[in-house]
Order: structure tokens, then sequence, then C-alpha cells
């Protein structure tokens, strides 16, 4: 492949941003796991995306490419997924090793020069022993999730913290603790220092799809920098699936409300296609079963 190296100042879309954006530097934990995102301008949604590594940019090894699709694709333990709506890709390093420190870069596969930008990856001694918790946590659309992070003895009276973003440096702090106050909430989110049995919840209420992101269970360290592990939260929309038997294919499907079923208030329902819509409810019928999706 034949790649163009984008400096700051040399290389400008006219009365644009840089094709490609991400950040300089992300770090990890050594047995942790690392996420980046990298943004682009509108244009380049359906080409191909990569991760490559090496401080030489006409030599560096592609880690892993995305497919014609939006799917995830994982080699060993690197993995990426292009959002092509929202125009970033996200590549994702887990099991981190100290020997995967080294220089990498965000690419856009094109016909003659590919695209790229240098993001350095730092990885730490594993004081990730000090917190553990789990890698990723789901849950549905205006319901709930639970996060509990452990920590190691001695750590009790640090306070403890849960953090939104991809990028450790950067993420945005939504709740801590307290010295007086084991359990703290703050809008939809609350957490809870348990220091007997050395581990500290999080919930998070009244889901919605906006909070599916990356997120970090976190201590504060004074003088010194914090201590923290990776939490991807997912959320999905509410799902119900309902099967009927042979002859009933033409026959009108509907999603009520309502305890009573003779009374309740039809939400969507078919019409003559196999696909329905209507307020935040979809009808989807396939091999004789129909799936209601409900979103806010």
């Amino acid at each position: 492949m034949y790649l163009l190296l984008l400096f700051p100042l040399l290389f400008l879309l006219p009365g644009s941003s840089y094709v490609i954006k991400g950040p300089k530097e992300v770090s990890g934990l050594e047995r942790g796991s690392l996420t980046v995102q990298c943004h682009y301008d509108p244009g380049w949604e359906t080409y191909k995306k990569w991760w490559c590594r090496g401080a030489n940019w006409s030599r560096c090894r592609i880690l892993v490419t995305t497919t014609d699709t939006e799917g995830e694709v994982k080699k060993g333990r690197v993995s990426i997924m292009d959002n092509q709506r929202s125009r970033v890709f996200t590549v994702t390093m887990e099991k981190l090793r100290q020997k995967d420190t080294d220089v990498y870069w965000c690419g856009i596969l094109r016909f003659g020069a590919d695209l790229g930008i240098k993001v350095k990856v730092t990885i730490g001694p594993g004081s990730s022993y000090v917190i553990t918790g789990p890698e990723e946590v789901s849950g549905l659309e205006d319901g709930s999730l639970t996060v509990q992070c452990h920590y190691d003895p001695g750590w009790e009276n640090y306070r403890k913290w849960w953090c939104r973003g991809a990028e450790w440096s950067n993420c945005e702090i939504l709740v801590t603790t307290t010295e007086t106050e084991w359990e703290v909430k703050k809008d939809r989110v609350s957490i809870r220092d348990d220091q007997i049995s050395h581990v500290f919840t999080v919930t998070m209420e009244k889901l919605r799809q906006e909070d599916a992101d990356v997120y970090w269970c976190g201590i504060e360290r004074n003088g010194a920098a914090d201590l923290g592990i990776q939490v991807k939260v997912p959320v999905e929309p509410v799902v119900a699936r309902c099967h009927y038997g042979p002859r009933w294919e033409a026959y009108m499907k509907q999603w009520c409300g309502g305890a009573d079923g003779s009374s309740c208030t039809i939400l969507v329902q078919t019409t003559g296609s196999k696909q329905a819509k209507e307020n935040r409810a979809y009808i989807d019928q396939e091999k004789r079963t129909f799936t209601v999706t409900l979103r806010n």
C-alpha cells in the first residue's frame, strides 16, 4: 500500500479540518485494555479503515482492517469497528502487554496513497491488579445496569469514581464517592463503596441509547496518577419476538399496550407489508415470527 502522512499544518482540506482526527497519545495498563477513537470527515464512510503498528509509516504492519460493512472485525487481541453514521472508527486492544508500547496509526484505505494519523501507545506496568471488573456490561433501554469493580486491600479510604469517555485522560467523571458518604447519586448514576468487601458498585438507571459508550472504574490518588479500568457499556432496545403457526402469514399482526387484551391500546400493527412503524414501536415479520422493537 502507499501511505500518505497527514501533518497538522501541511495537509488541510480546503476550508475544513483534517480528513482523520484522533488522540496523539493513549495509555493503558498491563493486562488491561484500551480504546482509540478516530474521527473522519464526510465522504469517507464507505472506505475501509485500518490500524497499523510501527514508527515508520511506510513500513508499519496493519493489524486489523474493517470490511465493507459496519460489523466489528477482531484479530487476536485487537478489534476495529466503523460507525459510519457517526463517522468514527474505534480500535480496541485487549490483554495489554508492556511490549505493546509503540507507535500506531489510524488509517483509511483508498486508491493511491492511504490516509493516516499517528497515535503513540504506552503500556504501564500491571497496576491493573489494584482494580478488577467486567470488560463489558450491557443494559436495555429504559432499564438499569450495575457494574461492580473490586479493589485490593489498602485502598478502602480512597475516593472511587465512574468516568465516561473512550480516552482515559479526557473522560468525564459522572459521580465520585466522598470521605463521609459511601453512596453518592447524581442524576441517573449512583456509586456505592463497600469497604469491607473491597468493591464499589455503579448503577445507571433509566438507560438511553445515547448512554452507550466506554466508561472507567477509577480510584483517586492524591499526588499521583489515578488508577482505573475500562468498561464498555452497550445499551440495547427492548425487543419482543412472537411466533405463530402456518397459514397465519397473511393476517395482520399488532402490538398492544394494557393489562386487558380486550381494551388495550394498539401501538403498532402491520398492513400489507412485512414491516410497520409507529411512534416508538417497530414490527418486522419473517419466518412466521414478528419482532417488536421499542425505542425512545
